[in-house]
């Protein structure tokens, strides 16, 4: 008699919920996916496709349409400070790992679609408010049916971590940023160049993400104000900060879709109790500074199937899957804090120290092994 197949139930269907829910579906898994919404959507604009994820993207089965889909970035960041003068972070040797920059709506319309014919269930109009530790989710009418699995991949504010109360802190970084599209034009040096640029606490990131359209995102603290302006969007204040990027910030529409939005750092005591386990930024939210926050819960997801896929004891499963992919994770975490602690909360009288320190510290590389834990990380699962 064949083995009885393995459920799991996921609540959240954003970019991490999606890919652990393709990836235990590869792995057998019958899974069904709890969206609060009336519909799938995902927010924000574009996004950075490092080489780990587009790794885990491979697995599932998805690079080449990503690569297709999205725009190939093959040179280094141009990184410039407040004199529009260039700031080198990274060794010049080093090896530029392999970048992919698309919209988000595009790579979640991707995983979505990888989901449903891997076999997943999606229902929308779900809203999850806890689990329990045996393995069943909580819904407005009542508890679910026992499964095997219960993942919570329900954001910064889980209503499944929460519930099992594991968050040991949930810090708001007084910082955060609006992410924009604008219109690619012919002769844009973003169609062959991904541009930052700090000048006090405000940075603006920009690349092209699509045959049609720039990503950009504009970073500031929460005390200042002019620059949190994004909806409606406060041109003069980001053309005073940053003349030299006056033709893309004009092509910003007075009302974006996007608005400012605050960054948070989620620390965990553990991320799993039970059969339940959490990904994503509801167990280890982080400031998108590396561009890593997305790339590691897809990553972590696709790691956490192989991982109880391989192991008939699930909460011994997810306890060696926390062991292992925990430590370079809370890594990337707390260099994304120090990245934006020194973007943004930089004294403007000692703007010149900044720009004098980072080059030095990039000939460590202790220093630039450790911006880049998560690229060169290999999951052992």
């Amino acid at each position: 008699m064949p083995p009885q197949q393995r459920t799991a139930e996921i609540a959240g269907a954003g970019l991490a919920g999606l890919a652990a829910a393709a990836a235990l579906a590869q792995q057998g898994w019958r899974v069904r996916v709890h969206e609060r919404g009336s519909e799938l959507r995902e927010i924000g604009a574009g996004i950075y496709l490092w080489k780990n994820v587009l790794d885990a993207l491979r697995e599932l089965g998805v690079y080449d349409e990503i690569a297709e889909t999205g725009i190939r970035s093959e040179v280094p960041r141009l990184l410039q400070d407040h004199r529009q003068q260039e700031v080198n972070i990274v060794g010049r040797d080093d090896e530029l790992p392999e970048l992919i920059v698309i919209l988000r709506t595009d790579l979640h319309r991707i995983l979505a679609e990888c989901a449903v014919n891997s076999g997943v269930e999606i229902v929308t109009g779900s809203k999850v408010l806890g689990a329990d530790p045996d393995g069943r989710l909580e819904f407005e009418d009542g508890w679910g049916p026992y499964v095997d699995l219960v993942v919570g991949a329900d954001g910064v504010f889980s209503r499944v971590r929460d519930s099992l109360k594991l968050a040991e802190k949930i810090i708001e970084l007084k910082d955060g940023c609006g992410r924009h599209l604008i219109p690619r034009e012919e002769g844009d040096e973003l169609n062959t160049q991904r541009i930052e640029m700090w000048n006090a606490g405000r940075r603006i990131g920009m690349a092209a993400a699509s045959k049609d359209n720039h990503y950009v995102f504009l970073c500031c603290p929460e005390s200042d104000l002019p620059g949190r302006m994004q909806q409606p969007f406060n041109l003069e204040a980001w053309v005073d900060s940053h003349p030299n990027y006056r033709k893309y910030l004009e092509r910003l529409p007075r009302h974006p879709k996007e608005r400012w939005r605050p960054f948070y750092n989620v620390i965990c005591t553990t991320w799993s109790k039970g059969k339940v386990c959490i990904v994503g930024d509801a167990a280890h939210g982080m400031a998108p500074n590396l561009g890593q926050g997305a790339c590691v819960a897809i990553v972590n997801s696709v790691v956490l199937a192989r991982a109880v896929s391989k192991h008939p004891d699930v909460p011994k499963a997810l306890a060696e899957w926390e062991r292992l992919e925990r430590p370079y994770i809370d890594k990337t975490q707390r260099m994304s804090f120090l990245y934006g602690r020194v973007g943004t909360h930089w004294p403007k009288s000692l703007l010149w120290l900044r720009s004098l320190v980072l080059p030095l510290l990039a000939k460590s590389s202790r220093f630039r092994n450790s911006l880049r834990v998560a690229v060169d990380h290999k999951p052992s699962i």
